[in-house]
């Protein structure tokens, strides 16, 4: 029988005062919002912070590593002095910019991040050796099937599921110590002239298109039987969560209680999970000296 227990992912990048939006107050209401919702549903968020949003408001996010949610490092190199996508630079320049915006990281909260999430997903087969380097043990970078060069974010055929990065090639599951934890999403759901899978990104579509996503994402790994099975919700702190009738905070509600209820149609269980939570699973379950044995095999059955 397999394991029927999902996690739900309730993640946002919080960016609020990054050059395109300069709102400080917004993300701060927008963050506790956010952790409101989620508390509200029994659940506990990933809050992945860009620098300035961090030094804008470090009271708040004290307040919330300390009540139990995740605190990861968000970073998005144009509100550092560099070029907008982390993809372009080599790993020397990589190193810089992430390290930066780590030490600015524990300044304010007293710590290093142990998480990490690239602005538009936008990387090259660098940048995972540059994260395990740097300390980082998981977080989201990928977002499989997407198929954006003028960001420097070309994720076509990368894996679905949580995996340790590769040490040389972003696209495949291999042994480096990072947990490469993907967003859900439909590959075959195209959007942006085919370039982007349909994501559970809150603010991308309604409720009901977003049941769809869940629901197909949920068979596929029941039918695969994935080891760390979990829905991976990912929004943003640009808007009013924390406003009653707000359309996203509705959106965001009504996804949460779909996962559930689509789960439990199952025979299933949700439990709450942080990134971190889910990532420390996905280690205890599949150790790293196993995925170090695992290698490509190549397909040979056309040679008959």
């Amino acid at each position: 029988m397999p394991n029927l227990e999902f996690s739900l992912i309730t993640r946002a990048d919080c960016e609020a005062t990054q050059h395109a939006i300069r709102d400080a107050a917004l993300g701060e209401r927008s963050t506790r919002g956010l952790a409101e919702i989620a508390v509200g549903e029994g659940l506990r968020a990933t809050l992945l912070v860009i620098p300035t949003d961090l030094e804008a408001s470090p009271a708040l996010y004290r307040e919330l590593d300390q009540a139990g949610h995740e605190i990861g490092l968000h970073v998005h190199p144009a509100d550092q002095g560099y070029e907008e996508f982390l993809g372009v630079y080599g790993p020397e320049d990589q190193k810089k910019i992430v390290g930066e915006a780590a030490d600015r990281f524990a300044q304010v909260m007293g710590r290093r991040p142990a998480s990490v999430c690239i602005g538009y997903g936008s990387a090259n087969d660098y940048t995972y050796p540059v994260f395990a380097e740097l300390g980082f043990r998981h977080g989201h970078i990928s977002i499989p099937s997407r198929i954006l060069p003028e960001c420097a974010s070309v994720w076509a055929g990368a894996p679905l599921d949580m995996h340790y990065a590769h040490p040389y090639n972003r696209l495949l599951a291999g042994w480096l110590d990072f947990v490469e934890v993907p967003q859900t999403l439909d590959p075959d759901s195209r959007m942006w002239g085919g370039k982007h899978p349909q994501d559970l990104r809150v603010e991308l579509v309604d409720a009901k298109n977003h049941w769809y996503t869940i629901s197909k994402s949920v068979d596929r790994q029941v039918r695969d039987d994935v080891p760390v099975k979990y829905i991976h919700i990912v929004t943003h702190n640009t808007y009013e969560f924390g406003r009653d009738g707000d359309f996203r905070r509705e959106t965001l509600i009504k996804m949460i209680r779909h996962a559930k209820k689509i789960v439990a149609d199952k025979g299933g269980t949700l439990k709450a999970a942080t990134m971190a939570d889910c990532a420390r699973e996905y280690r205890t379950r599949r150790p790293l000296e196993k995925a170090k044995e695992a290698r490509l095999a190549l397909d040979t059955r056309g040679r008959g």
